[in-house]
């Protein structure tokens, strides 16, 4: 019994560093997110902002004319499934920075489903979010009007 106490107890006194460790990394990511785009906060959770892969994204976009300095994110898995979840952060996001949702578009392109959220800011500078759902992935986009 003294055995399994101490083995318990060594254990547990093992995982502290990694439970430590991955509070860092989730720190980290939170402030590397931050200095994105210091207006506008994006969704925290599981999440990562993609490389190469955003011009990909940006070829299947329709209606994007006149948006640049695109920001693209990715959630997969169940965190694919909290797109209601997303959308509401961002436009939240947005209301509080003084931009307000002035329209909105849902379609299917090749067996995705594609909506874009438009809203109006201080001095008539558009935002758009654009979010591509796929049956693996979730991809949102960030533009802003030049």
């Amino acid at each position: 019994m003294r055995k399994a106490i101490l083995l318990l107890l060594l254990g547990s006194l093992l995982a502290v560093p990694a439970a430590a460790q991955t509070l860092l990394e989730v720190q980290t990511a939170t402030a590397i997110s931050l200095k994105l785009d210091p207006q506008v906060r994006l969704p925290r959770g599981s999440y990562r902002a993609l490389g190469p892969g955003v011009q990909k994204l940006i070829a299947k976009m329709h209606g994007v004319d006149g948006y640049g300095e695109w920001e693209a994110y990715v959630a997969k898995g169940l965190a694919r499934r909290l797109r209601p979840v997303f959308v509401r952060q961002v436009e939240q996001s947005f209301a509080a920075s003084g931009y307000l949702l002035s329209g909105q578009k849902a379609f299917t392109v090749s067996g995705e489903k594609h909506q874009q959220y438009v809203f109006e800011g201080p001095s008539s500078r558009r935002a758009l979010l654009y979010v591509i759902e796929t049956p693996g992935a979730l991809y949102w986009l960030v533009g802003w009007s030049r």
